[in-house]
């Protein structure tokens, strides 16, 4: 669940300070308002009750969208000055974190860190449109008889590498560079507006090895 905290908020305009509440911990599965929230740049926004402005107060909040191994630190814009140090706290915290909440972390093995909400919106943007052409694809895979190998992914975001990747099935076989390869140009083929397809794909002919798979689900 998401959960919020109290602080101190200090409007921009110099008004006097007052409490607010504001989010702490942010599930992005469990809480979608709040991940669309953040694709607008508006997690967090409080109304100043001197002079009405809105805006965002300098809070840290920690964000978890676990099915996408996606662990976040947001610290205030200001906090960049000290980046090393914040850094520091962030692997601490998240050590923490992982001995509290156990396998909902399981997966992931290191934080993202932003300052300030931008960098996060952008990447839960990228995501998105990458999810939507991960979908395109394997419904193109499943008409074609292809298989589906799931990528980590962590390691799909950082590596710009599609969320899963087609393969020919060969049976008592597991996937190979060969049969992504030949996946790939299957749908590629029936379906050229799959650019991070295509762009695999050249990676892979250049001798670019297989990603890491997704780990299963525990049962």
């Amino acid at each position: 669940m998401s959960f919020k905290g109290e602080i101190d908020a200090n409007c921009p305009n110099g008004c006097e300070a007052f409490a607010a509440e504001v989010w702490s911990f942010i599930h992005g599965e469990r809480s979608p308002e709040l991940r669309d929230a953040l694709l607008w740049r508006e997690c967090n926004l409080i109304i100043c009750p001197g002079c009405g402005a809105a805006f965002v107060p300098e809070a840290a909040f920690v964000y978890l969208e676990a099915g996408a191994e996606l662990l976040a630190f947001v610290f205030p814009a200001s906090y960049r000055d000290r980046e090393d140090y914040w850094r520091g706290k962030m692997r601490d915290d998240f050590s923490a974190m992982k001995r509290t909440l156990g396998g909902e972390l399981e997966s992931i093995e290191e934080p993202e860190l932003f300052f300030g909400q931008e960098g996060l919106g952008e990447l839960l943007q990228r995501e998105d449109y990458r999810g939507e052409e991960s979908e395109v694809m394997e419904h193109v895979a499943r008409e074609l008889g292809l298989g589906l190998y799931a990528v980590s992914r962590a390691y799909a975001r950082r590596h710009e590498v599609p969320r899963a990747l087609p393969y020919v099935q060969r049976p008592g076989r597991k996937p190979g560079v060969e049969a992504v390869v030949e996946g790939l140009r299957r749908v590629v083929e029936a379906n050229e507006r799959l650019s991070d397809c295509r762009s695999f794909l050249a990676k892979l002919e250049r001798g670019c090895p297989l990603p890491p798979e997704r780990a299963a689900k525990p049962a």
